[in-house]
């Protein structure tokens, strides 16, 4: 019988997760250094591009990919906000005039406007909040700046760069591990945009359809809400169904409910191929694996599903499931 000593349990189990683990305590310890280092390391493809392909200097290549990339999180969180508020105030104004009924469906729409529009309101509030108090906090704006420049400049030449700072003995395995994980996590981004795309498209061309005020702004913003597997295009579909019904609307009830279930298909559909083209397994393994990462993890299993899809990919190749 094979005896296990303390050190051998260590070397094994342990030491194979310490380079994760330092990187996540310095990222909890200096959260502005950390995220520079993150960003750079996927703005990497972008300097290179300045860089390598249109030969400008790497000092200005750098600058350029960190005004592209701070530029592109600005104008990202400026429509999120923008498209929340121009949302809010559309369904405040087919609301308002509901909310005098006394019956049940009345104070379900008096408490839908007290609550979840406050809730949304107090929501925009706290990003412009945070948004001001960023740029007073000017030291760690200053740290997060230079730190971003410095790690894509260095990024650049070698987006491993930071692993001089791991001892020798674990170089290989933390180059393995980070390696793995920005493929994983590039995979996933990837995917994510693409269905993005799918479900904005489907609902600007729905909502336009309809004469929808500020159809633009209000598809960018359930587009992105539906990062959410599953119903989450629900959680503002169905109440602007319900709410058509409910005014006796008809045509556009069932055109809303036609558009969202659409949108849905198109999104479960489309997630289910992508993440089973990238690794190479069945669709319906695809969107079982999805599903019980959502339901078993909530929030948290979105993040998940990129490794479990790995994990399932090597336990499809290995020799005890195919038979050699």
């Amino acid at each position: 019988m094979q005896k296990w000593s303390v050190s051998k349990v260590f070397s094994q189990y342990v030491v194979p997760f310490l380079p994760a683990l330092a990187a996540g305590v310095f990222l909890f310890a200096v959260p502005p250094a950390g995220i520079a280092i993150i960003l750079a390391y996927f703005a990497a493809p972008l300097m290179r591009l300045f860089h390598d392909g249109f030969k400008i200097p790497r000092t200005l290549s750098t600058l350029l990919s960190m005004g592209v990339m701070i530029g592109a999180i600005a104008g990202l969180s400026f429509m999120v906000t923008q498209s929340l508020m121009d949302t809010l105030a559309a369904a405040e104004r087919h609301l308002e005039p509901l909310t005098g009924s006394q019956d049940w469906s009345g104070v379900a729409i008096s408490f839908l406007r007290d609550h979840v529009l406050t809730a949304g309101y107090a929501l925009v509030e706290h990003a412009v909040s945070f948004s001001a108090l960023l740029f007073q906090q000017v030291f760690t704006l200053f740290i997060f700046l230079v730190a971003f420049f410095f790690a894509l400049r260095e990024t650049g030449k070698d987006r491993f760069w930071f692993l001089v700072y791991f001892p020798k003995t674990m170089r290989c395995q933390a180059h393995r591990l980070f390696k793995k994980a920005g493929e994983l996590a590039g995979q996933f981004f990837s995917i994510e945009v693409r269905l993005f795309c799918l479900t904005f498209l489907l609902l600007v061309i729905g909502f336009f359809a309809l004469s929808f005020s500020s159809p633009v702004g209000t598809a960018f913003f359930i587009a992105l809400s539906d990062s959410l597997p599953f119903l989450g295009i629900g959680l503002f579909l169905f109440p602007m169904i319900l709410f058509y019904f409910y005014t006796g609307d008809l045509l556009y009830g069932s055109a809303l409910l036609l558009l969202y279930c659409l949108a849905l298909l198109s999104r479960q559909f489309g997630e289910s191929y992508l993440w089973a083209s990238a690794f190479r397994v069945q669709p319906v393994h695809a969107f079982l694996i999805t599903a019980s990462s959502f339901y078993l993890f909530g929030l948290p299993g979105i993040l998940l599903t990129p490794f479990l899809m790995h994990i399932a990919m090597k336990v499809k190749g290995h020799p005890g499931f195919t038979g050699r």
